[in-house]
């Protein structure tokens, strides 16, 4: 893992997700906020959780790795909060 982190658009995301790949696409949100509104393939990873939930969703390490969250609809970026 190189460790680099950058934000995706909708169309790059789209291309990433049809490129023939492994993806593992994660929401970083809360249970009730990922269930009212969520990507159609993400899986609900709340960062309140990451650590018992991750090695299930992600076994292996080598995939790219898409977090993402509400974005610039108020939501509170913890798709992109420091580490």
């Amino acid at each position: 893992m190189t460790g680099e982190v950058k934000r995706l658009g909708a169309a790059e995301l789209k291309r990433q997700l049809h490129d023939g790949g492994e993806i593992a696409l994660l929401d970083a949100r809360e249970e009730a906020v990922f269930h009212a509104r969520h990507l159609l393939l993400a899986s609900c990873v709340p960062l309140s959780r990451l650590e018992l939930l991750v090695d299930d969703l992600v076994p292996r390490r080598a995939p790219r790795v898409v977090w993402c969250d509400d974005g610039d609809r108020g939501g509170d970026g913890s798709a992109v909060l420091p580490g």
